[in-house]
């Protein structure tokens, strides 16, 4: 039925319109159409999801007439097609019709000038074409090219998705991987939507099962076995134990005509396909499997080469550091120097105050002397860590990701590993690598360099999969100097020495102007007066240089979330000069701080900047992010969702940072959340003040708790295996 829009109903809000929402509405027919009893209907409601609603075009519905019992006759659209007229006058009024994000007239008319009556066919097949259109940046052809697909080409796979709450957007991404056979994957083989980031079995399994799929079936039996993998990985697990991998799935898949001895069959059938491996009772995905083993072949390769640098007296250039520093190294901290030095691969460990940062300018200063002509690589894995590091040791340094030429999207890695043109890297922070960063980087040095890995292994493991740090000390096979003693004795130095003390499992922490604590049981109680503390302490040291970190993101008045609110429109309340923009349920607004929350281009996932700039374009707008060193990026509606509010931010969040002043919240209600190496991490993310809002008895739990679950992994068990090899 060919048609025209007139009117939405439901939702009110366009953009939950265009978000994938259900939705009614009213349409005017652009032929002829009669009702029941023979009279022709000047106009009809019709219902469905993702349904067109620009006045510019015309629709040919298909789908069927129904009657509600409360709304009356309806025609439910099942899929459409845009009339488009094969001219400049009917492209260019499609693509300005307001359905193609980031297209006004005069994109439009740059388009069809430089492809014709072939512009749909180049935006199907050949978008990236358009980047040579002036005004067309990368942002812009992404939003171009995803609201296309989903208005066009993925338009049937985003409206059978939809119902089961899957956004618009992750359906286009499917529509991405698969192309043509994105439906027939939909419909004839629902489970390998799991393999997608973003979609668990349970939305795969309820479409497997709308479509006619058994609940014993063997490809949702396999399906399940590989997902309750996945599932543990989002958790850091590479792998898990043979009977607990079993009971998992048993449980997630609530089928009582299976058994457990059933999946154990089936999955050691997955194993002999080469499905799954199986490594000292231990169950894998095969890429961790490899990645793992892979990791564990090149750290054994290094620990096997030989170091080239010898030094003709390296007790006196060590002597000769102190005087240029004007500091006197403990043994502990000259032993670390010398093992650096003169070993191919060592670990550096030790909490705050143990001279971590001074080591590292002591090394470097000695090597430089030494070996002036040879290269030298510092990087950690965040941006801030990495610019600490540049600061206090004078080195150009970056992120992991940028030194070896690597990108994430989605929680994986891509892009080449380029090989380090570098006698020495020195990696900092170094319990922030996952399995798979760890490989990467290992892969990237060249034959004869040296790599000092220095860290603090009681900090939180790595948000990705593994436990890299912990398993390196586990297998006794790399050489490591651990600093224990603490000698920062100027302000903050109770923030060492309590760090020290939780990493002992002692309760009676030092209290002062340094380390405070605020009792505070009360939810609302606490939010109001970490509110009052936090403006305080930026008036004290500005608003870069203090944190505010809460164990949970949601769920609470002290969560993230709230906090972000409550504190923005208390540091930069609402004013008529201020521009504002909105991106799903966050609200950004100029002189906003705000944070990173994945890796791109030269920003890291967890940097800081300030909103400066928003300036509305015709079809889209334009936001400025200041993060300091002369980096400004512009967003456009598109990539705002790669930002979020920076008052505060999770304990995870904050790894690899440093303020100057630190506000945290620990309730009771957190208790879940609450580990040892989580508040040790909260607290040494300060450098000259710590204060903590909420119970004592939160703290003394998470003090104690000291049984947390052991990442599965095997790395340790690998290293000792290839040196007895």
């Amino acid at each position: 039925m060919l048609c025209q829009f007139e009117k939405l109903l439901y939702p009110k809000d366009t953009h939950a319109a265009s978000s994938g929402s259900y939705m009614v509405a009213v349409y005017r027919p652009c032929e002829i159409v009669r009702d029941s009893s023979g009279d022709i209907l000047p106009n009809f409601k019709a219902v469905g999801y993702f349904l067109p609603i620009s006045d510019k075009l015309r629709y040919d519905f298909k789908g069927r007439w129904a009657k509600n019992a409360k709304h009356g006759t309806q025609f439910e659209v099942d899929s459409y097609d845009e009339v488009i007229i094969p001219s400049r006058e009917g492209i260019i009024g499609y693509l300005s019709s307001g359905q193609v994000k980031g297209v006004g007239p005069k994109i439009a008319e740059k388009i069809y000038d430089s492809f014709g009556d072939l512009t749909l066919e180049v935006l199907d097949r050949e978008p990236e074409k358009l980047l040579a259109i002036p005004g067309i940046s990368q942002l812009r052809l992404k939003k171009i090219s995803d609201s296309y697909l989903a208005n066009r080409a993925a338009r049937d796979v985003v409206a059978f998705l939809t119902p089961y709450g899957i956004t618009a957007n992750r359906a286009v991404k499917l529509y991405r991987e698969y192309g043509k056979d994105a439906m027939s994957i939909v419909k004839n083989h629902p489970y390998q939507l799991c393999e997608l980031a973003g979609m668990g079995f349970k939305t795969a399994d309820r479409i497997a099962a709308s479509v006619g799929f058994s609940p014993t079936s063997t490809e949702r039996i396999d399906a399940a076995l590989l997902y309750t993998l996945t599932d543990a990985e989002m958790k850091g697990h590479l792998c898990m134990e043979k009977h607990a991998f079993i009971s998992a799935c048993y449980k997630m898949l609530e089928t009582p005509e299976l058994t457990e001895d059933q999946l154990a069959d089936r999955a050691a059938y997955l194993v002999s396909e080469g499905d799954l491996v199986s490594y000292q009772g231990m169950v894998y995905r095969v890429a961790n499997a490899r990645n793992e083993a892979r990791l564990a072949e090149l750290i054994h390769k290094q620990l096997q080469s030989a170091c080239q640098y010898a030094y003709d007296d390296l007790g006196a250039e060590i002597d000769k550091e102190e005087h240029i520093l004007r500091v006197r190294f403990a043994q502990e901290q000259r032993e670390a120097v010398k093992m650096a030095l003169t070993h191919n691969l060592c670990i550096i460990t030790g909490g705050p105050g143990t001279g971590k940062t001074m080591i590292q300018k002591a090394i470097l200063d000695i090597y430089k002397r030494n070996q002036p002509k040879n290269k030298i690589v510092c990087c950690a894995p965040t941006g801030r860590a990495a610019r600490r590091m540049e600061q206090s040791t004078g080195e150009p340094a970056s992120t992991v990701h940028k030194a070896l030429g690597l990108y994430t999207w989605d929680g994986g890695y891509y892009g080449s590993v380029e090989e380090l043109d570098a006698d020495l890297i020195l990696a900092d922070e170094v319990s922030m690598l996952d399995n798979n960063l760890a490989m990467h980087l290992f892969e990237a040095v060249p034959n004869g360099s040296q790599l000092i890995l220095i860290g603090d292994a009681d900090q939180l493991p790595s948000v990705g999969p593994g436990a890299v740090l912990s398993e390196l000390l586990a297998s006794g096979r790399i050489p490591v100097v651990r600093l224990d003693r603490v000698f920062r004795q100027n302000a903050g130095s109770r923030i060492a020495v309590n760090a020290k003390l939780i990493r002992h499992g002692t309760l009676s922490l030092e209290y002062g102007p340094d380390f405070q604590f605020h009792q505070s049981p009360d939810l609302s109680e606490s939010a109001e007066r970490i509110k009052e503390l936090y403006l305080q302490e930026v008036g004290r040291y500005g608003l870069d240089n203090v944190a505010l970190l809460s164990p949970y993101r949601q769920k609470t008045e002290t969560g993230v979330n709230a906090l972000n609110e409550v504190l923005r429109d208390s540091v930069n309340p609402p004013a008529l000069y201020k521009r504002e923009v909105s991106c799903g349920k966050r609200l950004f607004r100029e002189g906003d701080k705000v944070m990173q929350t994945r890796n791109h281009d030269d920003i890291s996932n967890g940097d800081i900047g300030m909103i400066t700039k928003i300036i509305p374009t015709q079809n889209d707008v334009t936001v400025h992010v200041d993060f300091g060193d002369g980096r400004i990026k512009e967003y456009d509606s598109a990539y705002l969702e790669m930002l979020d509010h920076g008052y505060a931010t999770t304990i995870h969040k904050s790894q690899g940072s440093e303020y100057r002043s630190v506000i945290i919240n620990l309730q009771c209600a957190h208790s879940i959340m609450l580990t040892r190496p989580l508040i040790y991490t909260a607290i040494t993310r300060g450098k000259d003040r710590v204060i903590l809002v909420g119970e004592r008895r939160a703290l003394c739990i998470a003090i104690m708790k000291t049984d947390t679950e052991k990442r599965g992994t095997c790395l340790a068990y690998r290293l000792q295996a290839l040196d007895q090899e």
